[in-house]
């Protein structure tokens, strides 16, 4: 945290200090109204403002009050330091000496934001030296960009995942995989993959409708998400088809695995009218103990494997037949 603050807080700022000698333009009425409304119009701003000396916060506005979770005038005396996150505080701490010593200008830099209310907001700050007389004084204009952060998470979960099941897509779960296989040949540690399809989806659409299918699909990610661990990842690879990526897992690890989702699946039920649909799945599985095989063949294994359970009657999982692979 930031160090002890002086024992006499800094006095809230008068951004008209005039000395008594001086030759006043302005009567001390309009120098009233004009105070006034520099007041209402800092307020009006859609960003949080902060004059700060080295010891304190001398004013602040009230977008800036709602952000930290304080009264404007209980915010005078404390420090802008002692509120943000600790990840972010050695950066920001950096920053602030840096503007407030050497006048260095601090454009919009990412931080949280955890005001008295203990409510987190993600902020963009900007710094800059004022140009007073006397101890160094600075600005703190703060940004609350919570909600564009928000907005962006979403798109990202948006871009990666299939939109009807909620699995990632295709192109983002080979994007995890070919991380697991780098880490596994790094590491020489087994992990193992799930070539899955259900078998004869092309029916249920046919008999029930496209819309008994969605649901089917839906039904058939909930369960093998219930079945598989929380690091295990699962994804649409297109129409019924989906893999499983599974780390620290050998070929019996996989094996098992994949007999758990069968089975479940087999107890699976969709609504279609006044009937139910049941389905069963078909799955191939590989095997790589971080031999150095790309992801690319793994995938091919697994495929045949697949295509190995289907020719053998489907509802059945098969491994690989490439001994690098079990």
């Amino acid at each position: 945290m930031h160090p002890p603050l002086a024992p006499d807080p800094p006095a809230a700022l008068d951004l008209f200090d005039l000395d008594d000698g001086a030759d006043a333009v302005l009567t001390s009425h309009e120098l009233s109204v004009t105070r006034s409304k520099l007041g209402d119009l800092l307020d009006l701003l859609p960003a949080g403002l902060l004059i700060h000396q080295e010891q304190g916060i001398v004013y602040a506005n009230v977008e800036a009050a709602r952000v930290l979770g304080l009264g404007r005038e209980a915010l005078v005396g404390r420090h802008f330091l002692d509120f943000v996150a600790d990840p972010d505080l050695q950066a920001q701490r950096t920053l602030f000496a840096a503007c407030l010593n050497d006048g260095t200008l601090v454009r919009t830099q990412d931080c949280v934001l955890i005001g008295a209310d203990a409510r987190q907001t993600s902020a963009q700050v900007s710094m800059s030296p004022l140009p007073w007389e006397g101890l160094p004084v600075l600005y703190v204009l703060i940004n609350d960009v919570t909600a564009l952060k928000q907005t962006e998470a979403m798109l990202r979960v948006l871009s990666n995942t299939d939109s009807l099941t909620g699995a990632w897509n295709r192109r983002h779960f080979i994007d995890l995989a070919e991380a697991e296989v780098a880490r596994s040949r790094r590491y020489a540690r087994p992990f193992s993959l799930l070539a899955l399809d259900i078998d004869h989806f092309k029916r249920i659409n046919d008999a029930h409708g496209h819309a008994v299918g969605d649901e089917a699909l839906k039904a058939f990610t909930a369960a093998c998400r219930a079945t598989l661990r929380t690091n295990d990842v699962l994804g649409r690879m297109g129409g019924e088809e989906f893999a499983v990526l599974l780390p620290e897992t050998d070929g019996k690890g996989a094996r098992r695995a994949a007999e758990r989702i069968r089975a479940r699946l087999r107890a699976v039920s969709v609504p279609a009218g006044t009937e139910s649909v049941h389905f069963t799945v078909s799955i191939g599985w590989a095997s790589s103990l971080g031999d150095g095989r790309d992801l690319d063949a793994m995938l091919s294994c697994a495929d045949e494997a697949l295509y190995r359970a289907k020719d053998q009657g489907r509802d059945r999982v098969v491994g690989a037949v490439d001994v690098a692979f079990v």
